[in-house]
């Protein structure tokens, strides 16, 4: 017994000095072959960096509450706020979190607080946000209950008035700092004084002087002139500092300022109040938080974006790990010579094995620790750029997660010693004799390994596509994950028989590819490993780029624009609208309205008890009467009115407004002036679409007076009928008259030919040299319950985000190609001085070092691009696919776009620049060939 175990103890001895040898002269050998060992750095640590400056800049930009403590509550213990009506409330730790959000309990009321007026509190469907009396608050909280206000002002700027966002404070108090910071004069000690930040100066406040504010909503609403007492930077970027109680503020909440901290029971105390209650101890030590997660709301189902995450998380480790092989493959083939000599010395195969590894893992964990550290300085770099491009975003402090940090770090090294495994097991098998000779025999490809990796490619695949459209699996993320791995493990497995075949099949090409391609077909060791690293690289990008495509076109087609391209628009209320188009015309922009035919006879309330009149507009359909379509909106009476659901359904717009939305021809439009009506049909039966549009070459409206009680239609009186001409237009996809519930549309000229009085319900502005910029204009001064904007088209990001991303993947490429090329240069020095030899030429020289990086990035490049299109299609069906019931444009199923060119440009174009460089970086002089015989 005591032998065995001493026996047991002398292995792991043995087993531990071994490992401590091997690493030893892996260091040594990172030290004298140090230009090798950059190469390698860089092939590992490049996603490395990537990934901790994208994190690094995600979490800067994603502030949490914790680390707002100051900007949101000064030095006050807590943040009270309140806007959830009369009933109770339980949280999480951080009210803002995902995990920790406000949940409202309807079946219990709020505890009233001391003094509050019975009945004071909305319901809790009201938005209004509710503040009780602040000697009410401090009854059940202690200390000082300080008020704090955010809310926006119009400030007159000339012909400008934008609205700009104002925060009341009073900087005076200490239990206020941090929340905004004197730079210059004193804190504003009336409500009729002001301190103006770098925000507001952007917007074009002076820092001196007075500022002429409207608090109100209407144009009417008197002028404040405030006097600027000085400026201050705020945190949030709000323009205006001024005293809480001078604020007319739209968001409002209670700051609490104590010696004693808000401690968790008393934060379950002050929910039962209707509080939410920021706390500053119990943000700082979110472990005090006990909460069933049953007492919180729970988030929504984030099935498929996790899908989408696992997707890339899966495929930014295969990179990495894709991205290291020719480091590992190259090197130890580069290294043959050391491990022929450890070998001769006694090393056991294992010993041999454990070289590799030994490097593997020193230059694994060197070059991410670099990565790492240089990534999170890329990144707060990157953010303060960012900041600088976008001042008016708020962004949290630098945020370094060392946690996140040493993920990364682990992560890469063992992504590093796994790429390293089949180089050590090959390592492991060298003939020693051939080696110290200097011989390299190519392996013979497995029979079998093509056809098991050609099964395991299609089935992860066809299982990618498969779990992506079913929503109902269980496990999505893990089943996806497992497929991702077995797609491109097949594909990897099928790569040394593709290189061997591709040997055969180059006789056409000129003698320099032949000898590059024929060279890689023979050293299969270390071009698989080249050639695995871009087809990571490709198919990463692949799968982004059709993801990407795909969802900023889906944002493109369900986008429902306000009006025509390049014009501008507003909505409101009548008095609202005539502001506005008097305005427009001082800019010389050309105003045509949009209306509806609606005059009301006779108002009413809605209750059970209550009756009313009002003037009403149908199309009668055969067999029904006009109380049946107004009161079947979805069977065969359904018809456009100007009543009930679709209460738009008829609409009045001028005829070259109508041809603008609708396309019509100019017979169409002529037609449409001579007092016909415009059916308009939609392409697809959508969620929005009015009810059923008339057919045939005319209708009957009816007009009269309808009677309603309890808001439902219980009589009509007829009192006119009339016959006009249909003209039918069946608007494409992107048209304005998409979801907008009209079905019918006539002239303001025909209304008034019928006697029929139009509502005007939107405006549309064009004709100026600078439609935008008159436009701008006309929405600084427009009322404040206006809504002025100019139709760009849809405004999607993810367009920009992803041609960045392939931009960027594009760059990695060439890095990558150039470094194993040479990478494979280095080890085919011998080689090369044979070529020379024999007589060639540097330009054949360079020219066989170009065909052979171009050859590495292009069968690389294209089996990625296969690969990367399965993932990428897969991605498709959770980012654009709109479920079970149709987009609002009507559309159905998932949208898949393929970005051919720039897909191209990755899988082709990359590679011949590949190769172009790699043949200029070759020197003229050829490497000496040195030949021992003793």
């Amino acid at each position: 017994m005591n032998s065995s175990g001493e026996l047991t103890s002398t292995r792991r001895m043995s087993w531990w000095a071994s490992w401590r040898l091997m690493v030893r002269l892996a260091m040594r050998d990172v030290r004298r072959r140090w230009g090798r060992s950059v190469l390698v750095t860089l092939l590992v640590g490049i996603p490395t960096l990537i990934v901790a400056a994208g994190g690094t800049v995600l979490f800067t930009y994603d502030a949490s509450s914790r680390e707002t403590i100051t900007r949101d509550m000064g030095d006050a213990q807590a943040r009270l706020e309140f806007g959830f009506g009369d009933t109770r409330l339980s949280q999480g730790a951080d009210p803002n979190s995902s995990d920790g959000a406000v949940r409202t309990w309807a079946d219990k009321p709020a505890a009233r607080l001391p003094g509050e007026p019975q009945g004071s509190r909305p319901s809790t469907s009201d938005s209004s946000w509710y503040m009780p009396p602040t000697a009410a608050v401090q009854k059940v909280t202690g200390g000082r209950v300080l008020t704090t206000t955010t809310s926006s002002y119009r400030v007159d700027l000339g012909e400008r008035r934008p609205r700009v966002s104002v925060l009341g404070i009073d900087g005076r108090d200490r239990a206020y700092k941090g929340m905004a910071t004197l730079t210059s004069g004193r804190w504003p000690t009336s409500p009729d004084e002001v301190l103006v930040s770098p925000s507001g100066v952007r917007r074009g406040l002076s820092t001196t002087g007075t500022v002429s504010t409207r608090t109100g909503r209407e144009a009417a609403d008197p002028v404040r002139t405030l006097r600027v007492v000085g400026t201050a930077d705020t945190p949030r970027h709000e323009a205006l500092v001024t005293l809480p109680a001078s604020a007319g503020y739209d968001t409002s909440a209670y700051l609490l300022d104590r010696s004693t901290p808000v401690v968790w029971d008393e934060v379950r105390r002050l929910n039962t109040y209707g509080m939410v209650v920021f706390s500053r101890h119990v943000l700082t030590s979110p472990g005090s938080a006990h909460v069933e997660e049953n007492e919180l709301t729970p988030p929504g189902d984030q099935g498929e974006m996790r899908l989408v995450v696992t997707l890339l998380v899966v495929g930014v480790v295969l990179l990495t790990v894709m991205l290291a092989g020719p480091a590992f493959t190259s090197g130890s083939a580069q290294d043959r010579q050391a491990l022929g000599q450890i070998g001769s010395n006694g090393a056991t195969r294992a010993m041999m094995r454990r070289y590799v590894l030994a490097r593997a893992l020193v230059l694994g964990a060197l070059s991410s620790v670099i990565a790492v550290g240089a990534g999170g300085v890329l990144g707060v770099a990157a953010s303060e750029i960012i900041q600088s491009q976008r001042p008016d975003d708020v962004w949290g402090p630098a945020d370094l997660r060392w946690s996140y940090g040493a993920g990364l770090v682990g992560l890469a090294s063992f992504a590093a010693v796994v790429a390293a495994l089949v180089p050590a097991v090959q390592a492991s098998r060298t003939n020693l004799v051939q080696v110290l000779r200097g011989q390299v025999s190519p392996r013979r490809v497995r029979t079998g390994w093509p056809i098991v990796g050609l099964i395991l490619a299609v089935l992860g695949g066809a299982a990618i596509i498969t779990v992506a459209r079913d929503a109902t699996l269980d496990n999505r993320e893990g089943s996806i994950g497992v497929a991702a791995v077995a797609m491109f493990l097949g594909a990897v497995m099928i790569l040394p028989w593709l290189l061997s075949m591709l040997g055969r099949v180059v006789g056409l090409l000129p003698l320099t590819a032949r000898v590059a391609i024929r060279d890689l077909s023979r050293q299969r060791g270390r071009s698989v490993a080249g050639v695995t690293a871009i087809l990571a690289v490709v198919s990463l990008t692949t799968a982004l780029a059709i993801a990407g495509n795909s969802q900023a076109e889906r944002a493109r087609q369900d986008y429902a624009p306000s009006a025509p391209l390049g014009y501008g628009y507003s909505s409101g209320v009548p008095a609202t609208l005539a502001a506005v188009a008097a305005q427009a015309r001082n800019e010389g922009l050309r105003v045509e309205s949009i209306g509806t035919v609606r005059d009301a006879v006779a108002a009413g309330d809605s209750d059970a008890a209550s009756t009313s009149r009002t003037r009403a507009v149908v199309v009668q359909r055969p067999g029904c009467t006009a109380v049946q379509t107004l009161q079947d909106q979805s069977g065969r009476c359904a018809a456009p009115s100007t009543y009930g659901p679709f209460n738009n359904g008829l609409a009045v717009m001028p005829a070259r407004l109508a041809q603008a939305y609708a396309g019509l021809s100019s017979a169409q439009r002529a037609d449409l002036e001579l007092g016909a009506a415009l059916v308009v049909h939609q392409p697809v039966a959508g969620l929005y679409n009015p009810p059923a549009s008339p057919h045939g070459r005319s209708t009957r409206l009816v007009a009269g007076a309808l009677s309603l009680r309890a808001g439902q239609p219980t009589g009509f009186r007829v009192d006119q009928q009339v016959s006009v001409a249909l003209v039918h237009a069946t608007v494409g996809r992107g048209s304005p008259l998409l979801g907008r519930g009209w079905a019918l549309i006539i002239t303001p000229e025909t209304a008034r030919r019928f006697g029929w009085q139009v509502t005007t319900r939107e405006l549309l502005m064009s004709g100026a040299k600078d439609t935008t910029a008159a436009v701008q204009r006309v929405a600084d001064r427009a009322p404040d319950d206006a809504y002025v904007v100019v139709e760009r088209g849809p405004q999607d990001p993810t367009l920009k985000v992803i041609r960045a991303l392939v931009t960027i993947m594009a760059a990695i490429m060439l890095v990558v190609t150039q470094i194993t090329a040479a990478l494979m240069y280095a080890e085919g020095r011998r080689d090369q001085a044979t070529l020379a030899s024999v007589g060639a030429s540097s330009s054949t020289r360079r020219l066989i070092a170009g065909w052979q990086a171009a050859a590495i990035g292009l069968v690389g490049g294209l089996l990625g691009l296969a690969a990367g299109f399965v993932p990428g299609i897969a991605a498709t069906y959770p980012l654009t696919d709109p479920g079970p019931y149709p987009g609002p444009n009507g559309r159905i199923g998932n949208i898949l776009t393929i970005p051919w060119a720039e897909l191209a440009g990755v899988a082709i174009g990359v590679p011949l620049l590949a190769g172009l460089l790699a043949a200029l970086a070759v020197r003229a002089r050829p490497p000496v060939l040195v030949r021992r015989i003793d």
